[in-house]
């Protein structure tokens, strides 16, 4: 059996491959997450509304604030698209971190930890 992923961030067209009943799991990536953000889509402001007022409450730091909405928003974004695809969901984490195995591992580690939270 061959399974099909969608690599996207725009919920309408998961939603409309997942109905047909072509794919089975999805990607997430932060360009995705970004561009969902910047959309002015009032279901995409109410999860960057969400994942700001989260990472307010509970950054390590002020440093931290704007790191830890964007990791809260790819879950949030991540756990919206959980319910429209039958799969997987993969969170990809920011490919500047691609030669720091440490940092790749810290922040896949948070995510994780968002996703158990939700």
């Amino acid at each position: 059996m061959t399974t099909l992923s969608i690599d996207s961030g725009d919920l309408k067209v998961i939603e409309s491959f997942a109905k047909l009943g072509v794919i089975t799991d999805a990607t997430t990536n932060p360009l995705f997450v970004a561009q969902a953000g910047q959309s002015g889509d009032p279901t995409y402001t109410a999860l960057v509304d969400e994942s700001i007022a989260s990472a307010m409450k509970t950054a390590s730091s002020p440093d931290d604030i704007t790191a830890l909405a964007m990791d809260t928003l790819a879950v949030n974004l991540g756990a919206k698209i959980s319910t429209l695809v039958p799969g997987f969901v993969s969170t990809e984490v920011d490919p500047r971190l691609s030669f720091d195995v440490d940092a790749s591992v810290e922040k896949g580690r948070r995510i994780i930890a968002l996703y158990e939270e939700r």
